[in-house]
């Protein structure tokens, strides 16, 4: 039997050649693309080896996809025999979901001479074929030419190589796996129409049973608006036809101790509070265009839970990805706090806020508040903070503290109520008792995303807010990132919630912008 037929005969159906950025986007991908056969490109394994000591999830990806790789081949080769001693142009594996996994070597590059019409014209349109992609797109047509009977598909995350793979006639598909389609993502709250009665008695009672006809279509803990004539008022489906009321009215406002009261601006707020106060949604998704209120909602409810009377809460947890706008400033000097700083900048605007009615220059005589703030700490946190206090500072060293004026909020990082986390570090922790909020999780990948989610043990809530079309990472979308696959894997289960805002509070001008630019 000849080479093309041998290979050919691996696959019959459809052959998807990945390229390295799916990978490592997914590692868990070959399990995901049923019984078809997945080409892996030997070249790929060369650029996932030089990925395999980067730092972060990047690293853990390529290292994940060697072991799975390993594992598999470890237990047995089954390369058509008719190729021995004729130079391997595959090492062929069954995968258990029925499919076939292969890792491909260009024959026609290691001869160094073309045997095909097609390779000759790529290498003239290409030039350099020393560089990996240009030796990956090589490899696609390697296999349509000795698999003619097959559909050859690349698939890849890389817009350039896509163009590239079109541009040179072939079939190129986005990883399609984790992808949230349009009609999926969004398009604001429903609206259900009901009867004067009904409506009547949803205000009357807090919450109202309507008919499955009108609820079929939704899903557990969606937040809609009750309609009646032209009145409306927001609300939370709760299955079984239903419908209850917001936990706050719109004149409600929620206390920050030491800090100011705060009000929901518009529905979509009040729905957001909704969530973030209820003891019983562990996980709440927040997608939105910026200047709607999600970090500084989430903070407020955070804080009210975690430092006010009930202390649902032990400590409030800040991150969200580091992923750079523009040009990288390079290694930041300092400790992690120092080093996260810039990034999670944007809290301490809001912190700003919510604790501007206070000018705290120094440290002053507990007041009761003082006391009761002691009191919901834990001891590991006050011993924590003692121990800070107990250190004997040089008289220079006081003297400069002591003219340094201390933000209104500090008293949250002294005493540990807020900690700052970087996303690098969060593997293998489990956070009890805890909120963690994450700021611009759209660029997180949805791998990244359950990595987070999964760090949550008994009496936690993780909070995951972002604006889906602001993505700043290479290979995510606003129909890929973590956000919205998180929203869209989750949605529907008893204990979460997922909102979109969409009503801008910041200015009129940052609204404008945020519409038009």
């Amino acid at each position: 039997m000849s080479k093309e037929k041998s290979l050919s005969s691996v696959s019959k159906a459809k052959i998807f050649v990945l390229d390295t950025n799916v990978l490592l986007h997914d590692p868990q991908c070959l399990h995901k693309f049923e019984d078809n056969t997945i080409a892996i490109p030997v070249e790929v394994l060369e650029e996932l080896d030089g990925k395999k000591s980067a730092p972060g999830e990047l690293g853990f990806s390529a290292r994940k996809i060697h072991r799975d790789l390993r594992a598999l081949f470890d237990e047995g080769l089954e390369t058509p025999p008719e190729l021995n001693g004729q130079g391997s142009s595959a090492l062929s594996r069954k995968l258990p979901n029925g499919g076939r996994l292969v890792v491909v070597i260009n024959d026609y590059m290691v001869a160094g001479e073309s045997e095909s019409e097609v390779l000759n014209r790529l290498k003239a349109t290409l030039v350099n074929l020393e560089k990996m992609d240009s030796r990956i797109l090589a490899s696609v047509f390697f296999l349509k030419e000795v698999c003619p009977d097959s559909r050859v598909i690349l698939v890849t995350k890389d817009a350039n190589m896509a163009l590239k793979g079109i541009a040179l006639g072939l079939e190129v598909q986005d990883y399609m796996n984790d992808k949230v389609t349009t009609a999926k993502l969004g398009g604001g709250c429903k609206t259900i129409k009901v009867e004067n009665a009904d409506y009547e008695r949803f205000l009357e009672e807090q919450g109202v049973d309507l008919s499955p006809e009108l609820t079929s279509h939704l899903y557990l803990n969606e937040y809609i608006y009750i309609s009646n004539g032209e009145f409306s008022e927001p609300a939370r489906y709760r299955g079984d036809g239903q419908v209850d009321a917001l936990i706050l009215g719109t004149d409600v406002g929620v206390k920050i101790p030491k800090g100011i009261r705060i009000y929901p601006l518009n529905s979509e707020q009040r729905m957001l509070m909704d969530a973030l106060l209820d003891e019983d949604i562990k996980l709440v998704t927040c997608s939105g265009k910026a200047g709607t209120g999600k970090t500084l909602v989430s903070i407020a409810m955070a804080l009210f839970q975690t430092i006010g009377e009930d202390n649902l809460y032990e400590r409030v947890f800040i991150s969200r990805p580091l992923v750079n706008i523009g040009k990288d400033t390079g290694a930041l000097p300092g400790t992690l706090e120092e080093k996260m700083a810039p990034y999670i900048a944007p809290f301490f605007d809001n912190l700003e806020v919510l604790f501007s009615n206070r000018k705290v220059v120094k440290q002053e005589e507990p007041t009761n508040e003082d006391a009761h703030i002691n009191r919901i700490t834990s001891t590991r946190k006050r011993k924590k903070a003692m121990a800070k206090l107990a250190k004997q500072p040089s008289k220079q060293e006081s003297a400069e503290e002591e003219n340094k004026p201390r933000k209104p909020f500090q008293f949250l990082f002294d005493y540990g109520m807020v900690e700052v986390e970087a996303m690098t570090f969060i593997r293998g922790r489990s956070l009890s008792n805890t909120i963690f909020i994450i700021d611009e999780a759209q660029n997180l990948t949805p791998h990244e995303a359950k990595t987070v989610v999964s760090r949550m043990a008994e009496g936690s809530k993780v909070i995951l807010l972002g604006d889906p079309y602001q993505v700043d990472s290479m290979f995510l979308d606003a129909w890929s990132n973590g956000l919205v696959h998180t929203a869209q894997r989750l949605k529907g289960t008893e204990i979460t919630a997922h909102l979109e805002l969409s009503t801008g509070v910041r200015s009129e001008l940052a609204d404008l912008a945020a519409d038009l630019l």
